[in-house]
C-alpha cells in the first residue's frame, strides 16, 4: 500500500506542470519622446459632474521624459531649452507618481506608452475640479 501511495505520489509531483509566462515584463523605464498630449478637466460640485476638453498638444519630437531606475524623470522642454527634475516612484508595473502627480501607464510596448495623470484641487465649498492629461509617446 505504500509503494503504490509513493508512485501516486511521484506521479502527482511530475504530472504538475508549471506554466510558463511567456508575456514579457515590459518597463515604461528610459527616454520618451512626447508625441500628443490631450488635457481635459472634471469639475464635481455637489454630485454633479461637468467635463470639458482644456486643449491638445502635438509636439515636435524635441520634447521627452527619461525615467530612470533610481527615482528621478528627467524631463526636457524644447521650446524654453530646459530640463526639469522630476521625483519619480514606481507604484506598481502599471501606475507611478512624478512629483505630486498620480500617473497610469494605459500602453507599453518597446515603442510605445500612453499614461495620463490626474490632479485634484480642492475647494472649501463642496467643489473639486479633477485635470487629467493623456500622454502618448514614443522611443
Amino acid at each position: 500500500m505504500r509503494k503504490v501511495l509513493v508512485i501516486m505520489i511521484c506521479g502527482l509531483l511530475f504530472a504538475c506542470k508549471k506554466e510558463d509566462n511567456t508575456t514579457p515584463h515590459r518597463s515604461f523605464y528610459g527616454k520618451w519622446t512626447f508625441q500628443t498630449a490631450i488635457a481635459r478637466q472634471y469639475t464635481v460640485i455637489q454630485g454633479d459632474t461637468t467635463y470639458h476638453s482644456i486643449d491638445t498638444v502635438h509636439y515636435n519630437g524635441s520634447d521627452y521624459i527619461d525615467f530612470t531606475e533610481n527615482g528621478v524623470a528627467l524631463s526636457f522642454t524644447a521650446q524654453n531649452q530646459r530640463t526639469d527634475t522630476l521625483g519619480f516612484e514606481e507604484i506598481t508595473p502599471r501606475h507611478f507618481r512624478l512629483d505630486s502627480l498620480l500617473c497610469e501607464a494605459t500602453l507599453v510596448t518597446d515603442s510605445a506608452l500612453h499614461y495620463n495623470s490626474l490632479d485634484f484641487s480642492y475647494n472649501e465649498t463642496p467643489y473639486v475640479q479633477i485635470s487629467q492629461t493623456f500622454f502618448i509617446l514614443r522611443r
